[in-house]
């Protein structure tokens, strides 16, 4: 390779490199703050949850009467602080109800394991007798006042029902 053609090169590399450097830089950063008038979270990407009705104190009943069809309940004893859970229906999509005292209490106490349940955040390996399993059977899940629902597709199959809680 001549001289001149060895320039050519190195200087088309350094090039690249330099554009590739500044698209990923500018890339990186967002101005949208994901927060709206009533201080709710509101959804900007796919991996982002809502939160919403953060003085919202509700039962199953009222999630019922949003239209989430009752199935049964389940033991909330490995949900720490969480008073009840329930498992139903919703437009025939899998939906969990997790009842907690506040919204506070459920963001301290539930979003891990809501992370956990949706794949969102990996349990440890082998964290229980050395077992491991990646299978969630949720995908998604927001948090209502002091309820967080699980979803078993994505956050729009249940938006309806978010929405309908009152």
């Amino acid at each position: 390779m001549s001289i001149r053609k060895y320039l050519h090169f190195t200087i088309l590399v350094a090039i690249l490199g330099t554009a590739l450097t500044m698209v990923a830089v500018t890339g990186c950063g967002s101005g949208d703050s994901g927060w709206s008038d009533d201080t709710s979270f509101v959804a900007t990407d796919e991996d982002s949850i809502q939160i919403l009705q953060p003085n919202g104190v509700f039962t199953a009943d009222d999630v019922e009467a949003a239209g989430w069809k009752n199935s049964k309940e389940l033991s909330p004893e490995t949900l720490p602080d969480a008073t009840s859970v329930w498992y139903g229906f919703y437009q025939q999509r899998d939906v969990e109800v997790r009842v907690y005292e506040s919204q506070a209490t459920a963001i301290a106490s539930g979003q891990e394991i809501a992370d956990v349940a949706t794949g969102r955040r990996k349990p440890a390996p082998f964290a229980s007798g050395g077992i491991s399993s990646t299978r969630t059977s949720y995908s998604a899940y927001a948090i209502v006042g002091n309820l967080i629902l699980l979803c078993e597709i994505k956050i729009e199959d249940c938006q309806g029902l978010i929405n309908g809680i009152e």
